[in-house]
Order: structure tokens, then sequence, then C-alpha cells
């Protein structure tokens, strides 16, 4: 079911706490491996969110209902995070509270940040998730990003190695 009573707007410093607790709450929902589980990896993810959230060195747009956060997406540079000058054309999140997965939040704040990127006149968007993370990945296929590259990166936030895919869409 897709919904439409929601509106998307930029994270301001009062929005904080709600994007990191949908973050930790969206990764812990989908948690596809046995070690995720642990809980010196949930500690990390957990301060992960919260560490992020209290200053973000990316562009972040949370979804809202009624005032209250249900998802948020953040763009930035792959390569240089935080370098503003580099075209942020790196989705580098995509958190979605629990009941409004599978609702179209998710598609709707990728839409916002591909739009943002034409705008910038950025040629192509990339977005990466974990490679057995399949609602991410049926959805990016769906909104047209196709498969660029598959590997093994060290994820700080889980302090495991993780098994990635990163998908990319040219922007028109």
């Amino acid at each position: 079911m897709v919904e439409t009573g929601f509106r998307l707007r930029n994270m301001t410093a009062s929005d904080a706490g709600a994007v990191a607790l949908i973050g930790f709450e969206a990764w812990k929902s989908n948690r596809v491996h046995r070690n995720w589980f642990e809980p010196a990896v949930e500690t990390r993810v957990e301060n992960g969110f919260l560490t992020f959230a209290s200053s973000p060195d990316a562009e972040v747009v949370v979804a809202v209902v009624a005032d209250a956060l249900i998802g948020w997406g953040a763009r930035d540079s792959r390569e240089h995070p935080g370098d503003r000058s580099r075209g942020w054309d790196y989705i580098s999140d995509i958190w979605i509270a629990p009941p409004w997965q599978g609702r179209g939040v998710g598609s709707a704040l990728i839409g916002e940040l591909l739009a943002r990127m034409r705008f910038e006149n950025l040629g192509v968007a990339s977005i990466e998730t974990d490679i057995s993370n399949r609602p991410a990945l049926s959805l990016y296929r769906k909104l047209g990003f196709t498969e660029v590259w598959q590997g093994s990166e060290f994820s700080p936030s889980l302090g495991l190695d993780q098994a990635k895919l990163r998908l990319e869409k040219s922007l028109p």
C-alpha cells in the first residue's frame, strides 16, 4: 500500500533523536546475519546512529506524518564523505520506521534525493546495501538502479566485514 499522507523536509537539529531511533529500529528489524544480533554489534550500530544524527555530515531529508518522523534518507560523496565540493551523488542512507516500510516512504525519499542530484546536474547516482537485503535491492531495482559492483568492505558501524552490492542510476 502506498501512502500519500506524509511530507518530506530537510532534517533539523531537533530531529536528531528521532532520526537515530528510526535508523536503529529499522536496522534491528532487518538483521540478515546471525552476528548482527551480538550485543557488541548492536551497541556499535546504535552509537553510530546517535553520532550521525547529532551532527550529520550529509544532507538529510526526513519523512513526516503529523509532526512525527517516519523515515529518512541522506546523500553525500561516497569517496569523500562530507566534502560538498565533490558532488553529493551517493545515497548513503534510507531508513524507514518498521510500521511504515513498504508504504512508499523509501521511494519518495529516494525520489527527492535524486531530484536534488538532477538539479545539481550530477550525472549518476549510486546507492549500496548489504547483498542479503532483498527488500532494499528490490526497491532500488524497481526505481531503475542497476548493479555495478559486488564485494566485501569493512563496516565501521558494524565492526565487521560486510558483503555489499553497489547500484547506480543515470540522471538524465
